[in-house]
């Protein structure tokens, strides 16, 4: 609890220290996984906030002034746990962006552990960057910079002492076409062909190096949608039905670091999917036809076949600046 306290007031504190006359936009996000598998079962309520601030289209686009601020909670229960590990699991996530002129100023701090914050320096990863946006056009947009990222990333320096940083590269490309939407924004790349059609394609990947230990790491999405609207029509593009194929897992591919240093734990499952978007709610379910849990950096663990169902709820609240 003072975890989320603590980063909450960052928010708020965040918000006020950048907001400015265009007003706000503030999201307030709920979503619900559950996941059953032969072997594992869990549960994952969760919530967050995003706060918009500026124009927005297209999203933190390098073209204008915005600020983005966003915080995230999700936490995990497990039913079946090998001895000595942990049965439920938190997913802490703040970030905020602030987008002035050519200049992109970036922060982020993260825990994915059994004891977020408290189970030690090991647990948490935070960075500060700065990114100057080298390509500014209509369609295409270019972005570059460092963040100095500071956490356990294993460097040890000779008394035995770690070495808490670490430089992280900003690469944020986006190209917009009436065919094609590409953003690659390190480390996911995604895609959408025909995003003017009601009927497209989606896929994003994501390849976390610094967490990459085979290839059951790299996560990855493929929708085909139907659109029941065009995107000209007075109704808004907002209502759809997709399916899918997907590797995903439980935070998207960090693991997570128990507060026993030196112990991890992740977990991964393949399935096919199909989704409704309603805009303000989104239904998704599906089989899972390979699942695996990863115990330390060794120990590899079938979880066997299942399904999952999964429900994302928003909403969006207008403030005038």
């Amino acid at each position: 609890m003072k975890t989320k306290v603590f980063i909450l007031s960052m928010v708020f504190v965040a918000v006020f220290c950048f907001a400015e006359d265009e007003g706000l936009t503030i999201i307030p996000l709920l979503n619900y996984d559950f996941v059953s598998l032969e072997n594992q079962q869990f549960h994952a309520p969760g919530g967050g906030v995003i706060v918009l601030q500026g124009d927005q289209k297209p999203l933190l686009s390098e073209k204008y002034n915005n600020l983005l601020v966003g915080l995230f909670y999700k936490p995990y229960v497990l039913k079946e746990i090998l001895p000595g590990y942990s049965e439920s699991y938190h997913d802490v996530d703040f970030v905020i962006e602030k987008k002035t002129g050519p200049h992109l100023i970036q922060g982020i701090f993260t825990t994915y552990s059994d004891k977020p914050v408290y189970g030690g320096f090991h647990t948490t990863y935070s960075s500060i960057g700065y990114g100057y946006e080298l390509i500014r056009k209509g369609n295409l947009n270019l972005t570059l910079g460092l963040a100095i990222g500071v956490g356990d990333f294993g460097i040890d320096l000779p008394n035995g002492a770690t070495f808490p940083l670490f430089p992280m590269p900003i690469v944020r490309f986006a190209f917009n076409a009436p065919w094609v939407n590409l953003l690659y924004d390190h480390p996911e790349f995604s895609l959408t062909l025909w995003p003017e059609s009601r009927i497209r394609v989606a896929g994003s990947v994501r390849l976390d190096t610094y967490n990459f230990h085979d290839i059951h790491d790299m996560r990855f999405n493929t929708t085909l949608w139907y659109r029941f609207f065009d995107k000209n029509s007075e109704k808004g593009d907002f209502l759809g039905i997709g399916l899918g194929i997907q590797n995903t897992g439980q935070n998207d591919g960090a693991d997570f670091s128990l507060g026993e240093k030196d112990k991890k734990y992740d977990m991964n499952y393949y399935s096919s999917f199909g989704i409704l978007d309603a805009g303000f709610i989104k239904l998704s379910g599906g089989y899972i036809f390979y699942g695996r849990e990863v115990y330390g950096e060794d120990h590899h663990r079938s979880t066997g076949k299942g399904f999952f169902i999964k429900v994302e709820m928003l909403y969006q609240f207008k403030m005038k600046g």
